[in-house]
């Protein structure tokens, strides 16, 4: 007579592989919840909380210094925001200044670190420390070297224009499309230097095998690029994409000294229009809820990213 099929259950109990509950998983590693404790804690208070509140005051009438006396106004902030002409414009800027920033960013970052990678290695660390010293600047003073290289009045581009005896010299700040070129190049300028950091680490690890059998099946400078290179860059660049993104979207020091929105509100960004909102208009309320578009705006793209990557490692499984 056939025997009759063990349960899981029995299966489980037969070889010791009962099922832990919370509580046997807390007493079994309670030195390693012990030890995340404290930033769990600070997690909370500097973040959860203060985020959870942002988000109560979306729905209040909250301003600069009566937050206390907010009332509940419903989905008033968010009806005032979609019919907003200037958020709309400020959006859409937002959105094509990070795109066009970020991709800035990686092309210059991966040009550098390739570029770096063939040079000897002394001079390696003195050009290093120079191409990525615009990141470690700060932001504010960034803004302030353009504003020296462009300003229309004292810029040293314009007063090199004047000198090679150029008659009309293109208004950077003001004028055209110049002021949205300025602040994607300038953003560019100063952080791609990050994707350089992680491109070099990236392309440093590459086995140098791998080129040599390459060049031994004949293949040139570009097609190693192709077929060696890249591969192994692919995770670092979707790593990049999803901080810089979100970076990109809440940059606010240099773009505000470089142009604070203007001429007029032209060059408004989603990040300068929520200082505006707070700190000029006073609308606390309103400024987080442009907040939350921009956390949204950083979380979906992070979530993209982050599937990507996900399905990018699932190749090599």
């Amino acid at each position: 007579m056939a025997q009759a099929a063990e349960t899981a259950e029995e299966i489980r109990s037969k070889y010791g592989l009962t099922e832990e509950t919370l509580v046997d998983r807390l007493k079994r590693n309670w030195t390693g919840y012990l030890f995340i404790l404290p930033t769990f804690v600070m997690f909370t208070l500097l973040f959860y909380i203060p985020m959870a509140r942002g988000v109560w005051l979306t729905f209040t009438n909250a301003s600069l210094g009566g937050a206390g006396s907010s009332t509940f106004i419903g989905l008033d902030n968010y009806v005032w925001m979609v019919t907003n002409d200037l958020f709309v414009f400020a959006l859409g800027w937002s959105m094509v200044f990070v795109f066009s920033t970020t991709l800035l960013q990686l092309g210059l970052g991966m040009l550098a670190a390739i570029l770096l990678s063939e040079i000897r290695e002394g001079v390696r660390d003195w050009l290093s420390a120079i191409i990525m010293s615009p990141y470690f600047s700060a932001p504010l003073a960034g803004g302030v070297v353009w504003m020296w290289f462009l300003s229309p009045d004292f810029g040293f581009i314009n007063m090199l224009l004047s000198d090679l005896g150029v008659q009309n010299q293109p208004s950077f700040l003001a004028e055209g499309l110049w002021p949205y070129v300025s602040m994607i190049v300038a953003q560019a300028w100063h952080d791609f230097g990050y994707a350089g950091i992680i491109y070099a680490a990236a392309v440093v690890n590459i086995p140098s095998e791998q080129y040599e059998a390459a060049a031994l099946a004949g293949a040139g400078r570009l097609r190693r690029f192709r077929d060696v290179t890249l591969p192994h860059l692919i995770t670092p660049t979707i790593i990049v994409l999803a901080l810089r993104t979100a970076w990109n979207i809440a940059e606010f020091a240099q773009p505000f000294e470089l142009t604070g929105g203007g001429p007029g509100t032209r060059t408004m960004l989603l990040s300068i229009l929520t200082y505006e909102v707070a700190y000029v208009n006073l609308n606390f309320a309103r400024a987080y809820t442009i907040g939350m578009v921009m956390i949204v705006l950083a979380m979906a793209a992070a979530i993209f990213y982050v599937t990507v990557l996900n399905e990018e490692e699932d190749l090599y499984l």
